[in-house]
């Protein structure tokens, strides 16, 4: 009889030993491939100098608990040898840790988006670039019309210089495509001056079928030696919404006011679309040299400072009429 308790007692431990064993191996199994790690979807970043134990730790802040057990275990069953990599990644509330271990292993990080807007001065695109999150380094020295506006796609650690050298290289492409090809013009003896009447033009249109109606003013301006008389001249040099512009603004001695100097001003006043470049490069051949607002989000174009003037007090008859509505 003691025998057989004895036996008993043996094979209940034995039970309880084998239970913990399967009760263990299916619970590091779940944590590994079934359950996710996490119950919302995060953005994982794995710093340069991250070593393994660093990152745990830094997943541990982030409501991610993944016991080292379990890491280093879990390390077994990648495709590939695992190393840690350096980059942001997007872990989905659906992701099990095999499925973020394989993530880093493939360097599936995720891209950010960074968009440069058409008529943003540099200002503005430095206050995006310091807001922008995971760009690295200092911002050099922005010059106004160098870079195409466009949504580009960066990586978490990239350089801020990298970026711009994209913007710049697909700014540049624009006007090498189509120099030869362009519609020659005695007052646009350089890519520069592409440029520079081109962020002009970005400034004073909002609509795109009107853009090589305007470059035409200002192109047939200069042909007969007339200041080019545009706003947003001189409220970039004052630093103002061409809306808030008086009578001495338009008096004020600098080069980048077009009602004092003739000829284009010194340099762009916004990164030009590719629009905006394109209606310098292929303007349309028109008499027109004036232009005003429509109200409605366009111009009115004319030919005579007589037939400039009625479109004017049609233009105020429209703004009077809208203030009533």
């Amino acid at each position: 009889m003691a025998e057989l308790i004895k036996k008993f007692k043996f094979l209940f431990l034995f039970f309880i030993f084998i239970s913990l064993i399967f009760y263990y191996v299916a619970n590091l199994i779940n944590s590994i491939f079934i359950n996710p790690i996490t119950k919302n979807n995060k953005f994982i970043v794995i710093e340069k100098n991250f070593n393994e134990t660093d990152f745990l730790q830094y997943l541990n802040k982030n409501e991610i608990n993944v016991p080292k057990i379990h890491w280093h275990f879990s390390k077994f069953f990648t495709k590939n040898k695992f190393v840690l990599k350096r980059g942001e990644f997007f872990l989905s509330k659906k992701d099990t840790l095999i499925d973020f271990l394989e993530k880093i292993n493939n360097n599936k990080v995720h891209y950010r988006k960074f968009t440069l807007i058409e008529g943003t001065n540099s200002k503005q695109l430095k206050i995006k670039l310091i807001e922008a999150p995971g760009l690295t380094g200092k911002i050099p020295f922005l010059n106004e019309g160098k870079f195409k506006p466009d949504t580009y796609f960066y990586k978490w650690g990239d350089s801020i210089i990298s970026l711009l050298k994209k913007m710049e290289i697909e700014q540049n492409k624009i006007i090498e495509s189509n120099w030869n090809s362009r519609k020659k013009s005695k007052f646009i003896k350089s890519k520069f001056d592409v440029l520079i009447l081109a962020s002009i033009i970005e400034k004073e249109g909002k609509k795109s079928d009107e853009l090589k109606n305007i470059a035409s003013v200002f192109l047939n301006r200069l042909d007969k030696n007339m200041r080019l008389q545009s706003d947003v001249t001189v409220a970039f040099a004052l630093n103002k919404k061409g809306t808030d512009l008086n009578k001495s603004d338009l008096k004020s001695k600098n080069y980048f006011n077009t009602y004092r100097y003739k000829g284009l001003p010194p340099g762009p006043i916004s990164y030009p679309g590719k629009n905006a470049i394109l209606a310098v490069l292929y303007p349309n051949d028109t008499n027109y040299l004036y232009f005003v607002s429509d109200g409605k989000g366009g111009h009115r174009f004319s030919k005579t400072l007589l037939e400039h003037k009625k479109n004017i007090k049609l233009w105020i008859k429209d703004l009077k009429n809208y203030g009533q509505n």
